[in-house]
């Protein structure tokens, strides 16, 4: 007998909706695929967020599922940060250029 059948929920479609993205803007331009990367990491921490607020109110909500949620939302605004700094970076490094 399989766990998902006793507990009423199956884990798979938790991964799923964790990890689900929109598709790429057709645009394939770097403000398009910077702004679904923005949209991405916005989803993430409202997916999150959406767990969290269930398990605080009391709803029947896997607590494994929910930490692991949380801690993708972490990773992909971390990365985001990290790919902001590069850019800013970037961008001072080409303003400090001599001409």
């Amino acid at each position: 007998m399989r766990i998902d059948g006793i507990l009423g929920y199956d884990p798979s479609s938790l991964v799923k909706a964790a990890t689900e993205t929109k598709k790429p803007s057709d645009g394939g331009g770097f403000a398009d695929k910077l702004n679904d990367a923005i949209e991405g990491v916005s989803d993430a921490q409202n997916y999150a967020d959406e767990r969290l607020s269930a398990l605080a109110g009391g709803d029947d909500v896997d607590l494994h599922g929910t930490m692991i949620a949380m801690e993708e939302a972490h990773i992909t605004l971390r990365t985001m940060v990290t790919a902001r700094d590069k850019v800013v970076e970037a961008y001072q490094q080409v303003m400090n250029m001599q001409i």
